[in-house]
């Protein structure tokens, strides 16, 4: 029975705990994470908003001829098509026969917003007799062409209406993203989902699971028959691929995460203390910690980002050092559970709050990805002292009197020889300093992207993509905002002129901007008058065209283009621009322009010389203009985090060192404190340059929490250095066997973060792993023999080693 109700415990809160992750939503939105106050960042996050549609999946397929591309890309558009309930539409590379079928309301309000001047020349073109010598030549091309898709448009199109003029301001016809490779052996769907809400990506991802399911049933049947070169391949990519991924990949973190850290914490005590029931105390007040914390997460944040996430490995890290502290304690004093938390106590609180302010400093940083972070972990500290100071103490004191003393393990090394901890204390620091100043590689990696998922089978696809797509001349888009469409054109003309200096600057090799393609209030104005008098002459244009010896198909577009001029017409009012009518026509403006209730945006192509440099961005962005560069935000993140650091760290290290003086009343003991967070930082800092560890735009941060630590465990030893006298050997069984414990279950918090989807959480898990280790050799290793070094005239006894408890 005594068994079973703490095991039952642990089940109870076990299942609170697995309750509380399962009520946790999770954020897949990654621009969020980014400071909005980089043009990069906004760019990326306002080309998600207003121009990545959440229901919009990309399916690409590449074959081994044009013709296999042509005729899978076809097959697969039909089967997706008939599949109504969750799928609203597919588009695939527009062709004449769509542009016929379908393209009528997009040419005719191509005229219709176009320049008056452009109009005009067309009006000229209809008028009799000059619409028969156009008919007259549009057959003779026909007659003439080398090749049936120029015959088939001509067919089509005999009154070419579907080529428009140029403009008479010099801008270039707009240009949209192709959907088929220049060698026709690779091609994209754009498939519309329906049926779900896609901002939740629980449910894109049930709904991606169809798709992929009705897909991969097509792909099977389609590369079974038989024939090598009408095989393709298939892959996956837009908002719904990415969301499904990162929001998995949450998921997946944070479960590996937990479980890891809590396997190895669990076999690391079991090892050292060799008892079960403790043990099993102790994991049912680690989860307890996470499910309060989590529970008040919930309540105050809503949702956790991709980096958030990890805060639950962090803190169970973290929180069991004060059940560790605690335990040893109770093993070296017995007593009362208030006499226990009188002598640690005091250090547990300091160590609490120092930690937790560490932590809290993240709130500093431009990252609001890594100041969530820092605030859950911080609020997890603080639960987690209380719950181990008041929760498990009377479970420690009541354990360690029954352990036998034949299950003491003398694992922790005795301390070093003073005249040797001296001697590193001033080698390994002025080898840092050598080793910063040898260092050959960059000190931060210049294209790092902390938010970048690991394994992205979507992110793969999308480079595929804009590989076939682009090649080596892809494009950078930038995002220009405005409160109406007036105003929007406006900002346009000044985004031209910013980029008319930059390409003289050598910063911008060429841009393209969408002007034709963004509702133009006063063209349309201008335009209304000459349209009626085209839609009259429309029974006269398709007489002609029937006489000219054209089939019902060649009158099919003419005939559509007219009665959507008497559509547009129709809705215009003279005041409020109208939106191309169509599934083909919105779905083609909505790629390039798009109006919300307050904001209208348009997004306009261009090349940088040199993408990662930042000279080119700030010579054409402003408050109404943004670009979405990878390359120049990785350039910005090194520059802001370097920033951060030192607006962090210095502060903080002036705070906390005035703080420390208050509270250990020695110049000494806060000397030993410094020394100790100094020669920490030097281990990092030989081994980034030395190895292939390094830092990053988002590892960087973790500097501050190696700082908050380090301060852990030096408080925590240079206490319990006070308490005993400074004897070394008594120091080292109790406090010093519980701070390697500590130090091993919290690298084991933060290295557990290694298996992280996203880059950043990955590699400042690493980082901290690393020199959370290189901390506890200094606090159980070094600090004690310093600490005789700088009292001498302390009580202090050898510690050699021979005592166990």
């Amino acid at each position: 029975m005594k068994r079973v109700l703490p095991a039952a415990i642990v089940i109870l809160i076990s299942v609170m705990a697995v309750l509380a992750i399962v009520r946790v939503r999770f954020s897949s939105d990654v621009f969020e994470l980014l400071p909005q106050d980089l043009p990069e960042a906004r760019g990326l996050e306002q080309i998600n908003r207003y121009f990545s549609r959440d229901a919009q999946l990309i399916i690409t397929l590449d074959g081994q001829s044009a013709r296999s591309v042509s005729e899978a890309t076809a097959s697969l558009a039909s089967t997706l098509s008939q599949q109504k309930v969750f799928i609203a539409d597919v588009f695939r590379e527009v062709d004449m026969e769509r542009i016929v079928a379908e393209g009528g309301p997009l040419v005719a309000w191509a005229w219709f917003n176009g320049p008056p001047e452009s109009l005009a020349l067309l009006e000229r073109r209809l008028v009799s007799p000059q619409s028969r010598e156009t008919l007259e030549k549009s057959l003779e091309e026909i007659n003439d062409a080398f090749d049936t898709e120029s015959a088939l448009l001509k067919s089509y199109d005999p009154l070419q209406l579907s080529q428009f003029g140029s403009n008479p301001e010099g801008e270039g016809a707009p240009s949209l993203d192709p959907m088929r490779s220049s060698s026709g052996k690779f091609e994209i769907l754009y498939v519309e989902g329906s049926g779900v809400d896609f901002s939740d990506y629980r449910e894109v991802r049930d709904w991606l699971d169809k798709v992929q399911s009705l897909v991969s049933q097509w792909l099977k049947e389609w590369n079974g028959k038989g024939a090598k070169d009408m095989e393709v391949e298939i892959g996956y990519t837009g908002t719904p691929a990415f969301m499904s991924e990162v929001g998995a990949g949450m998921e997946r973190d944070m479960t590996i995460s937990v479980l890891l850290t809590l396997v190895l914490i669990s076999a690391l005590f079991f090892l050292v203390h060799r008892q079960v029931t403790p043990l099993i105390w102790l994991l049912a007040a680690m989860m307890g910690i996470l499910a309060i914390t989590l529970t008040i997460a919930e309540m105050v944040l809503g949702e956790l980002s991709v980096i958030s996430v990890g805060f639950a490995a962090i803190l169970m890290g973290l929180s069991v050092d004060y059940a560790i502290v605690l335990y040893r304690e109770a093993l070296g004093n017995p007593g009362s559970p208030r006499t226990l938390r009188r002598a640690v106590g005091p250090g547990i609180a300091w160590a609490a709050v120092t930690t937790a302010a560490v932590f809290l400093s993240l709130n500093l940083s431009s990252l609001p990805g890594l100041a969530e972070l820092g605030n859950l972990v911080a609020l997890g500290i603080l639960v987690g002292a209380l719950v181990m100071l008041f929760g498990f103490a009377p479970v420690a004191v009541q354990f360690a009197g029954k352990r036998s003393r034949g299950s003491a393990r003398d694992w922790v090394p005795s301390s070093m020889r003073k005249g040797a901890a001296g001697v590193l204390a001033v080698l390994v620091p002025l080898a840092a300093i050598w080793s910063a100043l040898m260092i050959e590689k960059p000190v931060i990696e210049a294209e790092f992207h902390p938010f970048r998922m690991k394994e992205s089978p979507a992110l793969i696809a999308w480079n595929e993509m804009r590989e076939k797509l682009h090649g080596e001349s892809q494009t950078t888009p930038a995002v220009i905002t405005a409160a109406n469409f007036g105003e929007l054109h406006t900002q346009l003309q000044a985004f031209k002129q910013r980029s008319s200096r930059a390409q003289e600057a050598g910063l911008i090799e060429s841009v393209i901007l969408p002007d034709s393609w963004v509702p133009h209030p006063e063209y349309q104005r201008r335009n209304a008058k000459l349209l009626r008098a085209l839609i009259k002459e429309g029974p006269r244009l398709l007489s002609e065209i029937d006489e000219a010896g054209f089939t019902k198909e060649g009158m099919d577009l003419t005939r559509e283009v007219i009665n959507s001029w008497t559509h547009y017409l129709d809705q215009h009012d003279g005041e409020q621009p109208v939106r191309p009518a169509g599934s083909l026509a919105k779905w083609t403006v909505d790629q390039i322009v798009t109006e919300s209730e307050d904001i209208v945006a348009a997004v306009v192509a261009l090349t940088p010389v040199n993408p990662s440099e930042r000279e080119w961005v700030t010579a054409i962005c402003d408050d109404h203009s943004n670009v979405a560069s990878l390359p120049s935000l990785g350039t910005a993140l090194n520059e802001r985090i370097g920033d951060d650091l030192w607006r962090i760290f210095v502060p903080m290290l002036v705070l906390l060192t005035a703080v420390l003086a208050l509270v250990y009343r020695s110049w000494r003991d806060l000397f030993l404190t410094l020394l100790a967070l100094l020669f920490g930082g030097s281990v990092i800092v030989i081994l980034t340059v030395w190895t292939p560890l390094s830092w990053n735009s988002f590892n960087l941060c973790g500097i501050p929490l190696l700082f908050g630590i380090g301060l852990d465990f030096s408080i925590h030893m240079l206490f319990a250095l006070r308490r005993s006298g400074g004897d070394l050997g008594a120091v080292r069984k109790r406090m010093g066997k519980a701070v390697a414990f500590c130090g091993l279950s919290s690298a084991v918090g933060f290295g557990s973060l290694a298996t992280a989807s996203a880059d950043g959480l990955s590699s400042l898990g690493v980082v901290c792993a690393v020199g959370i280790l290189a901390n506890t050799f200094v606090a159980v290793i070094l600090l004690p023999s310093w600490y005789g070094l700088v009292h001498p005239v302390s009580n202090s006894a050898a510690d050699s080693g021979d005592q166990v408890d």
